[in-house]
């Protein structure tokens, strides 16, 4: 009998270090911490990161591809700054594959994953905890429709919408507003009412678009003023 061989099995890390990157850039500009129009350099990403230019190139490629930076000048990137049409054109996408979401997770998703949106969407949460509580209903929806390629497809997206939730809810009166609309979105679901939960899903991604306008309109204004 042949002695057993030396363990050489590597524990691979859950996130790559590129990875990593991307997560923490992503959650600053969800978080405000990094606003539209800044500007980030390789030179700064890596003292921020502490993490190797190699690493930060892969990183900014795949922040360019999630829409959460561009090019800005000839050394680095700033983060998007999305104009009118651009949210408007990704309001109108996100509507048609939300509303075809919330159908099919009526369809799909089994109770305790009902029960779990139920949680999430409960009131009286303050605005850090509904915008994480909204980021991980998108994730729920997602997953209890239990249709790969729209979840690839809308994934992607995501990670713009939630960079705009912020100054969409930053309109007077809109954070309550989303919040009942969800409240009346998971009533339609857990009434198992596929149709409703479609419609009221639309209706909800048409009033954060125009939330979200109203706030780049004013972003847009005051640049242009020069405040």
């Amino acid at each position: 009998m042949s002695e057993p061989g030396p363990d050489l099995r590597i524990d691979r890390p859950a996130e790559t270090v590129p990875q990593l990157v991307v997560r923490r850039v992503r959650e600053a500009i969800l978080e405000g911490t990094l606003s539209p129009g800044r500007r980030l350099t390789e030179r700064e990403l890596m003292e921020l990161t502490g993490v190797s230019r190699t690493s930060i190139r892969e990183a900014v490629r795949h922040l360019q591809t999630l829409g959460l930076v561009e090019t800005s000048g000839r050394r680095g990137v700033r983060v998007a700054v999305l104009g009118s049409d651009d949210v408007r054109q990704l309001y109108e996408v996100r509507a048609a594959l939300e509303s075809e979401a919330a159908s099919l997770f009526v369809q799909r998703a089994t109770d305790a994953e009902v029960l779990e949106l139920v949680k999430l969407t409960r009131p009286g949460k303050s605005e850090d905890d509904q915008l994480s509580s909204i980021h991980r209903v998108d994730e729920l929806l997602l997953a209890g429709a239990r249709n790969a390629l729209l979840e690839a497809t809308l994934a992607p997206l995501h990670a713009r919408i939630h960079a705009l939730r912020r100054l969409s809810l930053s309109i007077p009166g809109r954070r309550e507003r989303s919040a009942q609309e969800y409240l009346d979105l998971v009533a339609a679901i857990t009434d198992r009412d596929a149709d409703r939960a479609a419609q009221l899903a639309r209706c909800h991604v048409d009033a954060a678009k125009e939330a979200a306008l109203a706030a780049i309109a004013k972003l847009e204004e005051e640049r242009a003023s020069g405040a």
